[in-house]
């Protein structure tokens, strides 16, 4: 799976703690000589939403809990909102180290509603005879910063933000030993995970139904059972010849409930159910929890998406920052370092140019010689670059935050463009409208479709260009 970061000292004792369905649930797990014991827990309903824009306000509620249970211990291992998390899969040709990491940033950008550099990346490897695979899963850096914010004026530090799920006993096998499906059953919603080939093949998170008159949440066991068959079927059969446990996690009626509507599909693709839906155990309480114990037990998260803190050299350079003779002393120094290193790296990049101009000269004297002929004859042709003009004054009338993001611009003859793509809310896209309204070249503006939810909704209008073709 992804790769793990260095390995950090470990404290005695540790929180877990998983914030899910409006609902915090901490567990205080402390390591003695010979075992782990979980000394408090507390489970508390929140009255603000995690994503609340007074994040201290969040945070002060979460702290009152924790005082309220006894609870003293700082450090604290986090387990998401499944619903945070987006994902992609895709195979992984062979390539060297540094071509990988450029596929895999072309992958993301390619299928993340966003730009990766908004985004915290956890990628898991799914390795069998024939290749590799590998699922990207991402979080939006705003919503790991707001979560950041909230847990300091919780009076917390954090050492870790993972996947709650992923680290429960049995749901990622190693290699060669078999592949699962878990699905987690809970009424604010289903999550799945399919584990293979030593890593998670896909994980995605969906409503189980919809809501009656009385505003209660209707459980759906045909919904969540199209969507498992979808789901499956769309990971490679390599990986599906892996798979042979079903496990239903959750309440016991929606469980149940599933596990029958399931029946012929599960004999069909050959699979065993396994349920663990006793009455007295909850699924966030046993992630909380075993987030404690795996990091007490030195077994770090392979999927991390708490952000890389500073160095030590870092570090020390912002504490004697503020010390002013010590400043001083660094400063002068730094200067003098960084004059030699100017001098040499011009030296060696000057004797750099000479060598690839001489390796180019003959290449350069013949281009001109085109060139040449490309002024003699360039009025016989147009260089106005006609939709590259009309694909920059749209682009003009985009934000740069991302609440609005075209996916795809297509141009019917001179004056037809469609263009589709992502936005946050209506009112991101109708200031774009507005935007676009006002450039002269740009007529008869109209939203031929809106579809999803926030906040990630998919957009499809038209526009004609009004200009002459030669502009």
């Amino acid at each position: 799976m992804s790769t793990k970061k260095k390995a950090t000292k470990r404290v005695p004792s540790i929180l877990g703690l998983v914030l899910a369905d409006g609902q915090l649930r901490v567990f205080n797990v402390t390591r003695t000589k010979d075992r782990l014991e979980t000394v408090k827990v507390t489970s508390a309903p929140m009255t603000l939403d995690l994503l609340h824009p007074e994040a201290e306000l969040v945070g002060r509620e979460i702290k009152n809990y924790l005082d309220a249970a006894g609870i003293r211990e700082r450090h604290c291992i986090v387990g998401l909102p499944p619903h945070w998390v987006m994902s992609q899969h895709a195979a992984l040709p062979e390539l060297s180290p540094e071509d990988t990491s450029s596929f895999l940033q072309m992958e993301a950008e390619k299928n993340f509603p966003v730009d990766p550099a908004q985004l915290q990346i956890a990628r898991s490897f799914q390795r069998f005879t024939g290749g590799t695979y590998v699922t990207q899963l991402a979080v939006r850096r705003e919503q790991i910063d707001q979560l950041s914010v909230v847990l300091k004026a919780a009076g917390l530090k954090e050492v870790s933000f993972s996947l709650g799920l992923a680290m429960l006993p049995g749901v990622i096998s190693p290699a060669g030993s078999g592949g699962r499906i878990t699905i987690a059953v809970e009424a604010a919603g289903i999550t799945l995970l399919i584990a293979a080939g030593g890593g998670i093949a896909a994980f995605r998170t969906f409503e189980a139904g919809g809501e009656s008159e009385a505003g209660e949440k209707l459980f759906n066991a045909s919904v969540v059972a199209r969507e498992l068959r979808i789901t499956f079927e769309q990971v490679p059969a390599a990986l599906r010849s892996e798979v042979r446990e079903l496990s239903l996690l959750g309440d016991s009626t929606m469980v149940r409930q599933l596990a029958e509507t399931l029946g012929d599909w599960v004999k069909a693709a050959q699979l065993t159910i396994v349920r663990s839906d006793q009455p007295d155990k909850n699924i966030a309480d046993e992630m909380a929890e075993m987030l404690a114990s795996r990091w007490l037990d030195s077994t770090s998260p392979d999927l991390e998406f708490l952000p890389p803190r500073p160095g030590r050299w870092a570090m020390l350079l912002s504490r004697y920052n503020s010390k002013r003779l010590t400043s001083v002393g660094f400063a002068a120094g730094a200067l003098v370092l960084l004059t030699i290193l100017a001098f040499g790296r011009l030296e060696i990049r000057r004797w750099l140019l000479q060598s690839e101009w001489d390796g180019m000269q003959n290449q350069v004297v013949a281009l001109e010689a085109v060139q040449s002929k490309i002024r003699e004859f360039s009025p016989y042709y147009d260089t106005s670059f006609h939709s590259l003009s009309i694909l920059k004054r749209v682009t003009e009338c985009f934000p740069d935050n991302g609440s609005v993001t075209a996916k795809s611009f297509e141009l019917h003859g001179t004056s037809g463009v469609s263009i589709s793509g992502t936005m946050r809310d209506n009112a991101a896209l109708i200031r774009v409208q507005e935007a676009l309204s006002k450039s002269k070249e740009i007529k008869d503006i109209k939203i031929e479709q809106i579809r999803g939810k926030p906040p990630i909704m998919q957009f499809t209008l038209t526009i004609r260009w009004n200009a002459p073709s030669g502009s």
